[in-house]
């Protein structure tokens, strides 16, 4: 992994893309008791203009000529299948903008902090989003202000109620 999180961060220098951040199931390991997982979702802002489509083309080329191999959606970049996620809305975006910097592995790296994981997998819903929001609002630990306040911000507020009455103890 620590050479996979180097390579990220040389990608970045190169300019394939502006800034990037973990999520997904290795972002939640970081926060509370791991589970599997099998790659590693790097979420990325992308250089473009605005009247252009994102593409992920350049990764997939820089890929190829580097001697990585390509798997489906996955660069399989020293050993570890990465998937790279460009960002799609406005949360995911403010999510990699105000990523955490961290040392993982001994290289400084970038992490989608709680509140924003936390938000994601409520904007998301999907069953292992349920789960494992169910899992950080009991197990890790996260500032209820700064979650209430993406909530607030990104119009979540109402389907949080839901699913804590639904899903949390009384």
């Amino acid at each position: 992994m620590k050479l996979t999180l180097e390579k990220l961060n040389e990608l970045c220098k190169l300019g394939l893309f502006e800034r990037y951040a973990i999520g997904g199931g290795i972002a939640h390991f970081y926060y509370i008791e791991a589970g599997t997982t099998y790659d590693l979702d790097v979420l990325v802002i992308m250089k473009t203009d605005q009247t252009s489509l994102i593409s992920l083309t350049p990764l997939y080329d820089w890929a190829r000529n580097e001697g990585y191999e390509v798997i489906e959606e996955h660069i399989v970049i020293e050993g570890v299948p990465v998937q790279f996620l460009p960002v799609f809305n406005d949360l995911i975006t403010e999510a990699v903008e105000h990523a955490q910097e961290v040392k993982l592995f001994g290289v400084q790296t970038f992490i989608i902090k709680a509140e924003y994981l936390m938000a994601i997998m409520l904007d998301t819903y999907r069953a292992k989003d349920k789960e494992r929001l169910l899992r950080f609002t009991s197990e890790s630990s996260y500032s209820s202000e700064l979650f209430e306040s993406i909530l607030i911000k990104f119009n979540l507020v109402k389907k949080y109620k839901i699913f804590k009455n639904q899903y949390e103890q009384k």
